[in-house]
């Protein structure tokens, strides 16, 4: 056995590797094609884009729907890393900083994804079948606030009355926020709203 033949990839991860390149491509396509034409748009659009044939693309996702829960899916599992990532690393630091760093990588994510999180905020498409990707993205948002409150009680920053309820206020803020960005396309306006949501918000519940 030569040398360059031992340092081959064993034919089964190749083949893994090359789908889940393959995949990541169509959810890529996809969410543009949707942000662009809407939850109607053609599969074979959406392949297109992608660089696949139709049977490619039928061979990942069964139907749309399939590939709208992927999305709804692989970008919400996306936002929890970063948050998960970030509550850690502000840990210690003054419960405003944590909040606020919290914030900004929900805002920011939002703008990444903004085109594809407007439609879903805003279809009927999304109720039914798809729905539960999103209510489960709120009741982990609120699991991420609700650690940082108890930090901020513990701390003596945060009024420990009615603080069960701070980040279920929060988490609907900050939902009413997103919704009034994409209803009027205007995501670079959720900086400035974030920071007045911000002040807002502490206002009420600092010590």
């Amino acid at each position: 056995m030569n040398r360059d033949s031992a340092k081959k990839i064993p034919v089964p991860r190749l083949r893994a590797r090359l789908k889940e390149a393959t995949t990541e491509a169509i959810r890529a396509a996809a969410e543009e094609v949707l942000g662009e034409q809407g939850f109607g748009a053609r599969m074979e659009d959406i392949a297109e884009r992608a660089g696949v044939s139709v049977g490619t693309l039928y061979n990942h996702f069964e139907d749309r729907t399939a590939l709208l829960r992927e999305l709804l899916r692989t970008r919400r599992e996306a936002l929890l890393e970063k948050l998960d990532a970030v509550v850690a690393e502000v840990e210690g630091r003054p419960f405003r900083e944590q909040l606020q760093a919290l914030l900004s990588v929900v805002f920011a994510h939002f703008r990444e994804h903004s085109r594809f999180f407007a439609l879903a905020m805003q279809s009927e498409a999304l109720r039914g079948p798809i729905v539960p990707a999103q209510g489960g993205t709120i009741v982990e948002l609120t699991a991420r606030v609700e650690q940082l409150v108890r930090r901020g009680v513990a701390a003596g920053e945060v009024r420990r009355e009615g603080s069960e309820f701070h980040a279920s206020l929060l988490v609907g803020m900050v939902r009413a926020l997103l919704l009034r960005a994409a209803e009027a396309k205007r995501s670079d306006e959720l900086q400035r709203g974030a920071d007045v949501l911000l002040q807002v918000f502490l206002k009420g519940i600092e010590v």
